[in-house]
């Protein structure tokens, strides 16, 4: 079933990735359903902070449901599904989105410390969702440099990139945007010091970067796109190239894990770093996702 599921629990947060759901559910022409978890000791009321209530019932989470909905959304807002779950946030969450096409959450939201990048909900949906993750931060609205619409993603030649680069290669023909595609490449490091010297011919890297991102495109369908596909090669860290290219771009996808890194790990070092620091939204695509 097509559906975009949202996490609200009252922050500004969620607020604001409540309304980035909304927008993506009319481009997608996906239905989406706002979910908040609750529970007896985690109440959440129409006025965030209100006094503990011991006769909190599921009438009163739906009202506080209502109520961040309608806030966030105003009357004139596109028509969002509403569902209360008695369970932790995140299990609550990975449940609702579980078949889903798409999980949206705020990077941090009522609880935990406010210097924190990523809140503890959020690290676990992207480390445990089997649909892709979409991080929202709301200090981050308007911070994308001018230019047309434009969908940014990281290739490394792993199949995790690629099914991310099928996810993107969909929301930019959805949002009539331009695709970039963005690979990162480093000089062989030796010693623990990159080769430098006249002896190195760094254009054999650069050349076999290029392929890399050719060869992504190739195995992927561009038949929908109605703007053309960029692609940027540089020699930079791949999380730096992608940190950068998420300044111009209106949404940044990249996989779960790529090549490198510790095989049972869920989260590689790029996708974590990216959905830290990037500009604006990070769509993650689990490395299961097909």
């Amino acid at each position: 079933m097509r559906m975009i599921v949202v996490g609200v629990d009252g922050s500004d947060g969620a607020a604001h990735a409540l309304r980035w759901a909304a927008a993506e559910g009319t481009i997608r022409e996906w239905p989406v359903v706002a979910v908040l978890a609750w529970g007896f000791l985690d109440q959440h009321h129409p006025v965030v902070g209100d006094a503990f209530d011991p006769g909190y019932s599921p009438d009163d989470a739906s009202h506080a449901l209502d109520s961040y909905v309608d806030s966030a959304l105003g009357a004139a807002a596109p028509s969002v599904g509403r569902r209360i779950v008695a369970d932790l946030p995140a299990r609550a969450l990975l449940d609702a989105a579980d078949g889903g096409d798409l999980l949206v959450v705020g990077a941090r939201g009522l609880g935990g410390f406010r210097g924190l990048l990523l809140g503890s909900v959020s690290q676990k949906c992207l480390h445990e969702a089997t649909c892709p993750v979409a991080v929202i931060r709301p200090d981050e609205a308007d911070a994308r440099t001018a230019g047309p619409p434009r969908v940014v993603a990281g290739v490394d030649g792993s199949e995790a990139a690629r099914h991310a680069l099928e996810w993107a290669v969909d929301e930019a023909a959805a949002r009539g945007a331009v695709l970039e595609v963005v690979h990162g490449w480093q000089p062989p490091f030796v010693g623990g010091l990159p080769m430098t010297g006249t002896v190195v011919d760094f254009s054999v890297f650069e050349d076999a970067a290029r392929q890399v991102v050719a060869d992504a495109v190739a195995a992927v369908d561009l038949a929908a796109l109605t703007q053309p596909v960029e692609r940027t090669v540089v020699c930079m860290g791949p999380s730096s190239a992608l940190l950068e290219a998420s300044r111009r771009a209106d949404v940044t996808v990249v996989g779960a894990r790529g090549l490198g890194g510790i095989k049972r790990m869920l989260l590689g070092s790029v996708s974590h770093q990216v959905t830290l620091h990037a500009t604006g939204p990070v769509v993650v695509v689990p490395r299961h996702e097909a």
